[in-house]
């Protein structure tokens, strides 16, 4: 989501469905593409194209 905050709606619906959730981002539908694969750090608020590697 490009706006909003943690206590948005998108935020607090996804936080209840049990997804994760980072909001508030700058251009993310201009950057991002439908059904492109992510990875999200929700502990730092970033998101990475593609498959993390996994340690």
């Amino acid at each position: 989501v490009e706006e909003g905050g943690i206590t948005s709606h998108a935020a607090i619906a996804g936080i209840n469905l049990g997804k994760p959730v980072i909001v508030g981002v700058e251009n993310a539908l201009s950057i991002l593409r439908d059904g492109q694969l992510i990875t999200m750090d929700t502990v730092r608020g970033l998101i990475y194209r593609g498959a993390a590697r996994v340690l």
